[in-house]
């Protein structure tokens, strides 16, 4: 692997274990307006695509006024309690503490609000990684480009010397709209078979693995 200058991560389910949080946040828009509760699992299937794309996807069948008013209901609940039930992956704060002490450029990239972007930076990733950049309405979604291009102008840093890494489909469709290598990791919100079918530049199993493939080239 090249010694890549800058390195991008997506935030839920690739640095954090935001399951649990965010299962618990739907539990209660839904309790308030008399829809089924969803297990976490049903949620892991929908998690990706931003607080739309989870109600779209929880709830197809709902009118899409609805779905937006949801989401809205969704954004503000969950931004002011997405530190409770959060944590970070085992082996995840040794990762961006290496690539710190390596001299690589770090940042986030998430489809997260930018409230609770900013507040679970803050709790987890202050003095590690550089910044956190989630939803606004200045740039596009992933798997659009926009907010990996913001990054990247950012850091300083050229596309061919940044790898984008994730733990789904979006990401790795954002890695290729952005025109970075992509890394793929298998313990967030999709199976590793199906991580595989999409070929990523590499798949990886833990943290500690990730970490040597990123600073193989030290």
């Amino acid at each position: 692997m090249k010694p890549y200058k800058a390195i991008i991560f997506d935030m839920d389910g690739t640095v954090l274990d935001t399951l649990d949080e965010l299962t618990h946040s739907l539990a209660h828009i839904f309790r308030q307006h008399g829809l089924p509760e969803k297990t976490s699992q049903e949620v892991r299937a929908c998690l990706g695509y931003g607080y739309i794309g989870l109600i779209q996807r929880a709830v197809p069948d709902l009118p899409v006024a609805e779905q937006e008013q949801l989401a809205r209901e969704f954004k503000d609940w969950y931004g002011a309690h997405c530190a409770g039930h959060t944590c970070l992956y085992a082996g995840i704060h040794e990762l961006l503490q290496a690539l710190k002490d390596a001299g690589r450029q770090t940042a986030i990239v998430s489809n997260k609000g930018q409230a609770a972007v900013t507040t679970l930076h803050e709790e987890f990733f202050s003095g590690l990684v550089t910044f956190s950049l989630g939803e606004s309405p200045l740039y596009q979604k992933k798997p659009a480009p926009d907010m990996v291009w913001e990054a990247l102008k950012r850091l300083g840093c050229a596309q061919e010397d940044a790898v984008y890494i994730g733990d789904s489909e979006v990401d790795k469709r954002t890695a290729d709209n952005a025109g970075l290598d992509s890394i793929l990791v298998t313990w967030g919100f999709r199976d590793p078979a199906f991580l595989e079918a999409l070929q990523p530049d590499y798949l990886v199993q833990t943290p500690q693995e990730l970490q040597t493939l990123l600073l193989s080239g030290d």
